[in-house]
């Protein structure tokens, strides 16, 4: 092909490692009427095997004129890292191929929140599965003498999040060293639950009331918690936790010293 220097920017689709997963036995989906595959738990009819991926990859690989062959689209770590690995050899080996040749320098993933009743709301993994990929994601770099990023995605104003979940989210990714510049604010979508939470205040499930920040200021509020960095938003994220009693939290978004900055304020301003 004419121009064509050998890159492949992305072979994966919206979930690139769902390529060719099917249900076991068709008939059965036919009467389910549970509203996730893959939530609470993965179905046992969903056939969650990384074999068919791994053959389209390598086949890519061997082309003649492929150099590189790149997955820019994420990928739901949670459909390898689980208790199938114990039988299914191709969920042990994927992340490995993965990470070792078709990641471009950065690999997007979407763990979304680190809160376990956030992630339940959102039918996501736990934050545990994130921590699980990100030891094999440097461990695979260390091996193979790659220098790659691990780039996740997360999102304020998610139903069920307070200010206080944005804070201890902000305080358990402080010391991954991540990069978190893939981040959004809650918009709700057409056809999502997230946006039935949000418009209702309710879980459609349970009709029980669900939390959800609607307010301009509470959405900007959560959502400054991803530029902690930025003088600004750090005055008004210390300010905003001393109100709501989670001071401890400060250290560990800003560093010690910001905690005896700000008992320093505290105790001139008492004195006036």
């Amino acid at each position: 092909m004419p121009g064509f220097k050998g890159y492949l920017s992305d072979i994966g689709g919206p979930s690139a490692n769902m390529y060719g997963m099917e249900p076991i036995n068709q008939s059965v989906c036919l009467k389910c009427r549970k509203p996730s595959c893959i939530d609470p738990v993965i179905c046992k009819n969903l056939n969650v095997s990384h074999k068919r991926v791994l053959n389209l990859y390598r086949k890519v690989r061997e082309m003649p004129g492929i150099k590189k062959a790149f997955i820019g689209s994420g990928v739901r770590y949670d459909l390898f890292l689980n208790d199938r690995r114990k039988e299914d050899q191709s969920l042990r080996d994927y992340p490995g191929e993965l990470i070792r040749f078709h990641v471009s320098g950065r690999l997007k993933v979407a763990p979304e929140h680190t809160r376990e009743h956030v992630l339940k709301m959102i039918r996501k993994p736990g934050f545990e599965k994130f921590r699980e990929l990100k030891r094999i994601f440097d461990q695979v770099n260390t091996e193979n003498h790659l220098k790659q990023e691990l780039i996740p995605y997360f999102m304020s104003s998610l139903p069920g999040c307070t200010l206080e979940e944005m804070a201890e989210l902000s305080a358990e990714i402080k010391p991954l060293n991540l990069h978190t510049e893939q981040v959004q604010d809650l918009t709700p979508t057409p056809l999502t639950l997230a946006s039935t939470m949000f418009y209702t205040g309710l879980d459609p499930y349970t009709l029980k009331p669900v939390y959800v920040a609607t307010k301009p200021e509470d959405k900007l509020l959560q959502r400054s918690f991803f530029f902690a960095s930025n003088p600004e938003e750090k005055q008004k994220i210390t300010g905003a936790l001393r109100k709501i009693g989670r001071d401890d939290l400060i250290p560990k978004i800003f560093g010690s010293h910001t905690l005896k900055h700000v008992k320093g304020k505290s105790a001139g301003h008492h004195k006036r």
